[in-house]
């Protein structure tokens, strides 16, 4: 059909008509026969990407269907089970975003105007690749207060999010004349594990004990590094306490090792102050690592990393040439954030909000289950584990949950040897769950639990 007679039937410009004829050729679904027009071209369907869906193209669905529902697409079969799981969960233990009514919005969009109000000339010139000297002021300043960190405005890097901060921290490991080892808890992060060895690092698993990492293990190892979680272990919920910090600390410059030390989450310690981090301790031998993303927006991808100060010279041969990591839009904004106190007021009120819901879904647990299970892990974070006191295997009770309705997540995932690991433990995330719905949601688990 001509150009014209689809413009003229559809009612639009016969310039996009031509437009969207120009594309279908070059993508070789049609061909031009000069004189003549138009004609589809023959489909050679499996060229097409096994990950895209073929429905607009070819449908390979039962008869008489119109690929509204009975598309058998691999990638849309996933999509829809994933989309049907979702629906099936009221009460989600597995997200470990905050609520979305706790983000200061309306403070974030008036310091967006702000900036494009005010600060319009910076948007078009060169930025530092390490960060906006505003900004890690703020941040040096909270971290030097809040956490006792040690450092200059210099030694701090904003990045986008905490694997990009492990990403830098392999390339300035790697170069030093020392086998490319890092320890990593066991069980730990597995995004982080992951992260290491696509740099090429070696992992060595570093046994936990109620205190965190074990010192006579690690002393054995032959590694350059150590990464650690001191504020709240994950999965296991672990708060290192102070002599162990000491004893990280000599290990440290004992072995002339590096500490990489994720803070991720010491902001929520319940009923007690929190300990300085093990940055304080170790100054010349510590990574210190930390983000904005789960306290204020997820999507806003700020995270910062504490270089020590030795390693700096290094951290510019490699990176000076790069852009910056995180866009000027992003950051000043975060710096009139923390500048006008709105940071540690917001930072009180999820800390208070998290911790009410710690407290109730403790108390809920036990007043419902009992002795029947044991739970560890609740006196900081944002999840704790729950251990029934029967034989059950952990896919047996998240299955059972989620049949009730309620989300709970697996920890075996967290083990390089999963054979090492607790069987029939479960971690409840509250951090995405309303308060007043966690009596209800440990309701409908006791009910899924108690045949079992």
């Amino acid at each position: 059909m001509s150009s014209r007679t689809v413009s003229e039937e559809l009612h639009i410009s016969r310039n996009t008509v031509k437009l969207a004829y120009d594309q279908l050729f070059a993508e070789g679904i049609i061909a031009s026969v000069q004189r003549k027009g138009y004609y589809v071209e023959s489909l050679d369907v499996d060229a097409f990407p096994h990950n895209t869906c073929l429905c607009s193209v070819v449908c390979n669905c039962a008869d008489g269907c119109t690929c509204s529902g009975g598309c058998v697409c691999e990638v849309c079969a996933r999509k829809k089970s994933s989309e049907t799981q979702k629906q099936d969960i009221v009460y989600d233990f597995r997200c470990d975003k905050p609520l979305l009514f706790w983000f200061p919005c309306n403070q974030w969009q008036r310091l967006i105007n702000k900036c494009f109000h005010e600060y319009r000339e910076d948007f078009a010139c060169p930025k530092a690749v390490f960060g906006e000297t505003g900004l890690r002021t703020e941040i040096q300043r909270f971290i030097h207060s809040y956490r006792d960190v040690d450092c200059t405005v210099e030694q701090i890097v904003l990045t986008m999010d905490t694997q990009f901060c492990l990403d830098i921290v392999c390339q300035l490991l790697k170069p030093m004349d020392k086998e490319p080892n890092v320890a990593v808890e066991e069980p730990g992060l597995d995004q982080s594990r992951i992260t290491f060895q696509n740099n090429g690092l070696r992992i060595c698993p570093m046994e936990l004990d109620q205190h965190g990492a074990v010192i006579s293990a690690l002393t054995k190892m032959d590694v350059i590094a150590a990464y650690l979680t001191p504020s709240h272990q994950f999965p296991t919920g672990v708060v290192m306490p102070l002599p162990r910090r000491n004893e990280v600390a000599e290990w440290a410059m004992r072995k002339d090792a590096y500490i990489i030390e994720d803070d991720y989450n010491c902001y929520f310690q319940y009923g007690v102050r929190p300990l300085p981090s093990l940055q304080s301790l170790c100054a010349d031998r510590t990574f210190y690592i930390n983000s904005f993303s789960n306290i204020l927006f997820p999507c806003i991808n700020v995270s910062y990393m504490v270089v020590p100060e030795k390693l700096l010279a290094r951290l510019h041969n490699l990176f000076d040439n790069h852009g910056p990591f995180v866009s000027f839009l992003t950051q000043k904004p975060l710096e009139l954030f923390m500048k006008e106190g709105l940071w540690e007021s917001h930072l009180r009120k999820v800390r208070k909000n998290q911790n009410a819901k710690c407290e109730t879904l403790v108390n809920a647990l036990k007043n419902r289950f009992g002795d029947s299970i044991s739970i560890s892990g609740s006196s900081a974070g944002l999840h704790l584990l729950v251990h029934p006191n029967w034989t059950v295997t952990e896919d047996a009770l998240i299955n059972c949950a989620h049949q009730a309705g309620v989300g709970v997540s697996p920890i075996s995932g967290y083990w390089i040897k999963p054979e090492r690991k607790q069987d029939g433990t479960v971690l409840l995330n509250y951090a995405g769950i309303a308060l007043k719905d966690i009596p209800a949601a440990v309701n409908l688990l006791y009910e899924a639990w108690r045949e079992m």
